[in-house]
């Protein structure tokens, strides 16, 4: 986390030089996830995101997007009584996450797709009320893919609808049957999210 910061600094002072137009603000919002290869399905963990970015336009068209971001992932499963299904399930996980998007800007709206790194700060298990630790647990970093539509409101808005998931996995898988599987070698995190972008 402290080499992907150092090299988010170190390209910020490079910039900074070159004729870059820098904007940045607070984001924040929800966010709905689940676990690729948990045995749960449905995006049914609901958290939130909230953090900080900024954006540096280099010609009107194409930029980069920086951000420190706190975010809920994980996945649950919900009883449903009316089907005799008394059993309650879910992961909660917290990270704090750097994405970094390069952007591609049309009328008003800016296209958004990068990696991001994620640092686990908080990883709990619940089932049926009792609350402990996963085993086995999920990895210190995720590292994940991100795409993202933002809607260019106005001179300090903006809505940003991202989707990411992790292209390592975060957690070994439970049971593997096709070690050939891609899916079948670990957990992934999977997040879609809406949030509310202010611009200073």
């Amino acid at each position: 986390m402290k080499n992907c910061l150092f090299v988010i600094a170190c390209l910020i002072s490079i910039l900074g030089k070159s004729q870059v137009d820098f904007t940045g603000g607070l984001l924040a919002g929800g966010v709905a996830s689940q676990i690729s290869g948990d045995g749960l399905g449905g995006w049914d963990k609901f958290g939130v995101r909230a953090g900080g970015w900024i954006h540096m336009d280099y010609n009107g068209v194409y930029g980069t997007q920086l951000g420190i971001e706190y975010v809920n992932k994980g996945s649950a499963k919900q009883a449903d009584v009316n089907n005799g299904d008394f059993n309650q399930f879910s992961f909660r996980l917290h990270y704090v996450e750097v994405p970094i998007l390069v952007t591609y800007s049309l009328k008003n709206f800016r296209f958004g797709i990068g990696p991001s790194v994620g640092l686990l700060i908080n990883q709990k298990v619940e089932y049926n009320g009792a609350i402990g630790d996963p085993s086995p647990p999920f990895e210190t970093l995720d590292l994940s893919g991100n795409i993202s539509v933002a809607w260019i409101i106005g001179d300090h808005s903006l809505l940003e609808f991202r989707g990411s998931s992790s292209f390592l996995p975060t957690r070994p898988a439970p049971a593997v049957v096709n070690k050939l599987s891609y899916y079948e070698q670990g957990n992934y995190n999977q997040v879609i999210g809406l949030s509310y972008m202010f611009r200073f």
